[in-house]
């Protein structure tokens, strides 16, 4: 029975948690406790190694960092911290208990510019969180060598209504004019189905980068228009539109498509077609 330590208690950590339930868990928070769950700044390396010096995990899987691209773009600072120091203090701490690290980064550390993008094309990132979120790769791969970089985008239903998904189901609900940008395309896994892809990686004895991603690239407006069908809505609710045309402070990429090829040699668990997914979350709200 392995001693499995999740960083971040969000969306992602939790659901990954629960794949573990054979094994000993401990969530880690930044501001609050539950049970099986422990407090803990990643960005300080002190708390850190006092951490792991109490868990002593054979495991650790790294769901945490600071996503908010426009808020990170006014505070890179914060972005550095969190998404690039933070998984260096993990990954030296891990090494030096001898823990296997597996790290969650993003398809957004890519420029967007050509799409299905392999563990071998070379990133660009054109925005501080990717920046910030590349360098936290770099610190991973450097500090210990026994480790796992997931480049990964997923949905799925949150308890509060705080994702993509959620939104757009929130805003067909309400019967709210959506937005679908046409022009960003993307190949998101829904959460439990990335969680036990995750969990069968950290259990495996592969090293490296692997992209974990559906088969089948979508444009957002696609996306949402998917959502409508299989929730019974109106698809005449959702307009297209460019991102172009959004005012955000930072700069997205427009395709961030991945290709799965390599983790599919690997992993058992089969990836999920959208409208499967889709139905699942439908059938279980």
């Amino acid at each position: 029975m392995s001693r499995v330590l999740v960083i971040g208690s969000g969306f992602l950590g939790s659901n990954i948690a629960q794949e573990f339930n054979d094994h000993v868990v401990t969530q880690t928070n930044l501001t609050w406790i539950k049970e099986n769950s422990r407090m803990l700044d990643i960005t300080n390396e002190k708390n850190v190694n006092e951490c792991f010096n109490e868990i002593k995990p054979n495991i650790v899987i790294n769901c945490a960092g600071n996503t908010n691209m426009d808020f990170l773009e006014k505070n890179p600072h914060l972005a550095y911290s969190v998404n690039g120091e933070g998984p260096r203090n993990l990954a030296v701490a891990a090494n030096k208990n001898g823990a296997r690290l597996v790290h969650i980064s993003t398809d957004g550390i890519f420029d967007g510019m050509c799409g299905k993008y392999t563990e071998d094309d070379k990133p660009n990132p054109i925005n501080t969180y990717a920046k910030s979120k590349l360098i936290g790769e770099e610190n991973v791969r450097k500090n210990c060598p026994n480790h796992i970089i997931i480049r990964t985008n997923f949905y799925g239903h949150h308890p509060q209504n705080k994702f993509l998904f959620d939104s757009i189901l929130s805003k067909l609900r309400n019967r709210e004019q959506i937005i679908g940008f046409d022009d960003i395309i993307f190949t998101p896994l829904e959460i439990s189905n990335l969680s036990h892809m995750i969990s069968e990686l950290a259990a495996s004895d592969h090293v490296g980068i692997f992209n974990l991603s559906s088969d089948e690239p979508i444009t957002k407006y696609e996306f949402c228009c998917q959502v409508a069908k299989t929730f019974g809505f109106d698809e005449d609710m959702i307009k297209r539109g460019s991102i172009d045309d959004i005012g955000f402070t930072a700069k997205r990429p427009k395709n961030t498509s991945l290709i799965n090829t390599k983790a599919k040699k690997i992993i058992k668990c089969e990836i999920m077609p959208l409208k499967e997914s889709l139905l699942k979350i439908r059938n279980s709200l």
